[in-house]
């Protein structure tokens, strides 16, 4: 009977222990890091809002629940930007990441815990060289797996000649031409490398910049060349109509107000000779007398303008 009453005992002690020492189980492993990486995007920007390379990567950690620790591989020469995380609304939070020599020449690794599943990490690069003849030599260093991986080359504005090698697809990408490349199950592979070449005077970085280039200002000139010309000539072709328009006008007013003809002419009588009427009013007229081509009212054989319209009589 005390074997049963302390082997109960023991069972109600395991109970009450038990759901305390879960919890603590998971916060032991908070600091576990993920087993890989998926929707990755790698976005390369040279000269975009600075002179240099910036590198932005973001993506979704697989096999493990946040928070957890990442890590990535830098330039040894890069600035870090960001290493953060992103939430449900895209809203970044981060600080600066724990840095170290790598075991790779030439490269860091960072280091921070990520406390929502997607990670934002950004950087910029010195790896720039020439003017105005540009080239990047570029690699990417992974230490997960990544299920799936999108790379997008940005062309800087006023660039010319912009390649990518190995070559890509070409799209339009946030507002700028760009070469895009898309991988799947990266694992154990080499780093993946890019050669960029392009030509570039223009030393301002592209955020700073409104148009696309040197061909669109041109067209933009020449468009408004063509439209200030169309502008002028219509001025002063419209600027010349209304002398005519007025001296039209005022014939059709000193006609309006001219008395009406009558509804018919008086026939001559047998042995009358045609009398001429006058076209404004219908009255006879003499048959020598003169007219006004403006208006139709007879005017004096002498007389030099109109009395009824003021039209220089010819």
């Amino acid at each position: 009977m005390k074997i049963q009453k302390s082997v109960l005992v023991l069972l109600i002690l395991v109970g009450l222990v038990l759901p305390l020492a879960v919890p603590s189980a998971a916060l032991a492993q908070t600091g576990e890091e993920p087993t890989g990486f998926q929707n990755v995007w790698l976005k390369i920007y040279p000269e975009y809002d600075d002179p240099r390379l910036l590198v932005m990567m973001q993506g979704k950690i697989e096999g493990v629940t946040a928070p957890a620790k990442v890590r990535f591989l830098v330039p040894a020469a890069a600035e870090m930007y960001s290493a953060g995380s992103m939430d449900a609304q895209g809203v970044y939070s981060g600080g600066p990441p724990d840095r170290k020599a790598s075991d790779i020449p030439g490269w860091d690794e960072i280091s921070y815990t990520v406390k929502t599943d997607t990670f934002r990490m950004e950087y910029y690069d010195p790896i720039i060289l020439g003017n105005p003849e540009k080239s990047i030599s570029y690699e990417f260093r992974w230490l997960y797996p990544i299920s799936g991986l999108d790379v997008y080359f940005q062309e800087p504005r006023r660039a010319a000649d912009f390649t990518v090698s190995p070559p890509g697809r070409a799209i339009s990408f946030e507002g700028f031409n760009a070469i895009h490349y898309s991988y799947s199950g990266l694992d154990d592979e080499p780093p993946l490398r890019f050669d960029i070449t392009y030509t570039r005077s223009d030393r301002r970085p592209s955020l700073e910049i409104t148009d696309g280039g040197g061909t669109m200002s041109s067209t933009a000139a020449i468009v408004a060349g063509v439209i200030l010309v169309i502008v002028v000539v219509g001025f002063f072709w419209f600027r010349r109509k209304p002398a005519p328009r007025a001296r039209a006008d005022r014939r059709r007013a000193t006609r309006s107000t001219a008395a009406p003809r009558p509804a018919s002419r008086p026939a001559p009588g047998p042995g009358q000779v045609k009398a001429r009427f006058c076209t404004g009013c219908g009255q006879p007229v003499e048959s020598k007398a003169r007219f006004c081509t403006g208006c139709g009212q007879p005017v004096e054989s002498n007389a030099r303008f109109c009395a009824h319209c003021g039209a220089k009589l010819t």
